[in-house]
């Protein structure tokens, strides 16, 4: 297994960890959906990864901007979803969605840095 995957496994395990100890310890800033929250970012992620490396690797920068925008994209829709289905507390669900999404965008960019650099 390689450095990537095992950062990215290790990134997933983490996430999931802590947000099933928060949901587990029942925190009122944590909504009962969150680790729906987590596995669908988890997927997406997992899913844009694997077509990215699937793609022309000549317009990598082309692929990165469009899979950001099909995320942004799916991402509303799921949080649509939930307010159409599981409409109470849609602040705290929202916070949450936004601040699992963040995570994640930030990790996409720390990996992408770290491959920069290597390129160099």
């Amino acid at each position: 297994m390689t450095l990537f995957y095992r950062s990215h496994l290790l990134f997933y395990s983490l996430v999931f960890a802590i947000t099933s100890m928060l949901f587990i310890l029942d925190a009122n800033f944590i909504h009962r959906y969150i680790l729906y929250i987590v596995i669908f970012n988890i997927l997406i992620d997992i899913i844009f990864k694997f077509l990215n490396k699937s793609l022309n690797k000549n317009n990598t920068i082309v692929n990165i901007i469009i899979s950001t925008f099909f995320r942004i994209f799916f991402s509303l829709i799921f949080i649509l979803f939930f307010q159409y289905f599981g409409g109470e507390s849609l602040l705290i669900f929202i916070l949450n969605f936004l601040s699992v999404y963040l995570l994640f965008i930030i990790f996409e960019i720390t990996i992408l840095l770290l491959n920069l650099h290597h390129i160099k």
